[in-house]
């Protein structure tokens, strides 16, 4: 756990923050820290990623304890998703039996979307760690009647509310239906005792929406909240993030392409256990996978993280898998050695056709041959090392490619690549070396609205604020000694026009969450 712990941490302060969600909710943290007001999620572009605040109030307490910067944005996150494996195998082993949980918190660190829940800073690393808590506790109250697990589900579900409201509702209520019907000891979940827990659970979240409900400015952000994070995703997707049913199972082999060989194993050894032997453990991992995966099929909204808390139990199911011998047949085994000879085959080349720095040019490619090299030896080879006995030679070799993969994608992959997505930093860098101190900040390109960008820029200035008419712009210009505009095209184009000599950068993103990439061009005065 401590090597998952150090992995997670390494590098953080060295990759810029992802433009949308991490900077959005960063600046929220950073609001609440410098305003005291940490009731309602406030910033600049930041609106449609607000949600109740307990991320938040993470990140803010981050800041207070290593300053604002990218490492504090992303601690709470590394430590909730080590906490999550934690959780999953101190707790689970009694359940599910120790090599078996072990195995399964090696395959779930193969997830690509766990892994990502911990290096970029969402509140899904967050209510991942609860929504296992809750389910762990509710097996431990079915199984051994143990009152502890009582209020441990109950203070998870309530934190699970604060941090991201109605999705804890559908996970438990429909893992608690399922035991409820078909699990023999059904009757030890009336311990649960909901009729009274339930509203004490519910009070912090109501609380927070009443003392946000107190001003005109919190009850229209509550209103807003109920209609986006429960109406719209009743009624239809958000973002346009949609697709038929199917759409989320697709996107587990997705986030275990790693392990995708083993993928219709496990889905349908889920799907025989859901229906067969309901005291075994078998069908209370099945069940836990129905309750974190199947509604949202049926839910128009597709947004990825909505299945995470079925991630546990999948990893757990491909464990046992793996440690029973079972072998996916010879194609799906074929097309898991192509993926990775392809994907390192990538590295190699990725550094050239984007355009890399020399480093990236000499780094990346070593990496990828090495790789390469590393997978047909494995290919020919037993490991040397008995952690894991038992385990089919097929399954050992994928395992330790897997491994070796996370460490190479976010230890030294990952800081190399942010050089492609780190075009807010680089106009703040570029701004905080060329303008003076007490410079006023005019951003007046919004292609794409990245949150990153004002957060970067208010860590040096105080006053930042947009404008996008260009008389008004040009009307600052006359009049301030100390200026600097981010410019859009067009009002670049404006100002060439009417100050004939005048000097603007272009800083050109590599990347962008939209399907077209703009410049942005600095004038400073």
């Amino acid at each position: 756990m401590l090597a998952v712990f150090a992995l997670l941490l390494f590098g953080n302060n060295w990759v810029s923050l992802w433009d949308q969600d991490e900077a959005a909710y960063a600046g929220f943290a950073k609001n609440m820290v410098e305003t005291g007001n940490y009731l309602i999620p406030k910033f600049m572009w930041s609106d449609v990623h607000r949600k109740p605040p307990l991320h938040f109030w993470d990140i803010a307490l981050a800041f207070k304890l290593f300053g604002v910067n990218e490492f504090a944005v992303r601690f709470p996150s590394v430590l909730f998703i080590t906490l999550t494996f934690c959780v999953t195998y101190f707790f689970g082993k009694k359940i599910f039996g120790e090599r078996e949980t072990l195995m399964g918190v090696i395959i779930l660190s193969s997830s690509f979307l766990v892994m990502a829940l911990a290096k970029v800073s969402v509140a899904d690393g967050t209510l991942l760690l609860y929504t296992t808590l809750c389910a762990i506790a509710i097996l431990h109250v079915l199984l051994y009647r143990t009152k502890v697990w009582v209020f441990t589900f109950w203070l998870s579900f309530a934190l699970a509310l604060l941090t991201k409201g109605p999705p804890i509702i559908l996970f438990t209520a429909v893992f608690v239906f399922l035991l409820f019907v078909f699990h023999p000891n059904r009757k030890n979940l009336f311990l649960l005792h909901p009729w009274f827990f339930l509203p004490l659970a519910v009070l912090p979240l109501l609380y927070w929406g009443y003392l946000c409900y107190q001003t005109p400015e919190g009850k229209t952000f509550i209103l807003w909240m109920i209609d986006w994070y429960i109406l719209k995703r009743i009624g239809g997707s958000v973002f346009g993030q949609t697709g038929p049913p199917g759409t989320h199972l697709l996107s587990l082999f997705i986030f275990f392409i790693g392990l995708f060989a083993y993928m219709p194993l496990a889905i349908w050894q889920s799907v025989k256990n859901l229906f067969k032997n309901f005291s075994s453990t078998n069908f209370l991992l099945s069940a836990w996978f129905f309750a974190g995966w199947f509604i949202y099929e049926f839910s128009p909204s597709k947004l990825p993280a909505y299945v995470i808390a079925a991630h546990v139990p999948l990893a757990l199911i491909i464990a046992q898998l793996m440690l029973t011998g079972k072998v996916p047949a010879r194609g799906l085994r074929i097309a898991q050695t192509v993926f990775f000879a392809i994907l390192f085959t990538a590295l190699i080349a990725a550094p050239f056709i984007l355009n890399g720095n020399t480093t990236v040019k000499i780094a990346l490619p070593i990496l990828g041959l090495c790789l390469l090299a590393f997978l047909t030896y494995t290919a020919k080879q037993k490991p040397l090392t008995d952690f894991t006995a038992g385990l089919s030679n097929y399954a050992r070799r994928l395992l330790f490619i897997n491994i070796i993969f996370q460490v190479v994608l976010w230890a030294v992959v990952l800081p190399l690549a942010d050089q492609f997505k780190n075009s807010s930093y680089r106009i703040s860098q570029f701004v905080n070396e060329h303008a003076n101190r007490q410079s006023k900040i005019i951003i007046a390109n919004s292609f794409s609205w990245p949150p990153s960008l004002p957060f970067y820029l208010m860590m040096h200035y105080n006053d930042v604020s947009e404008e996008y008419d260009y008389t008004k712009l040009a009307g600052m210009y006359n009049t301030n000694r100390h200026i600097a505009f981010i410019l859009s095209q067009p009002l670049k184009d404006e100002f060439e026009k009417n100050y004939p000599g005048i000097r603007i950068t272009e800083i050109k993103p590599f990347f962008s969450d939209r399907i077209n990439v703009q410049s942005y061009y600095i004038l400073i005065k």
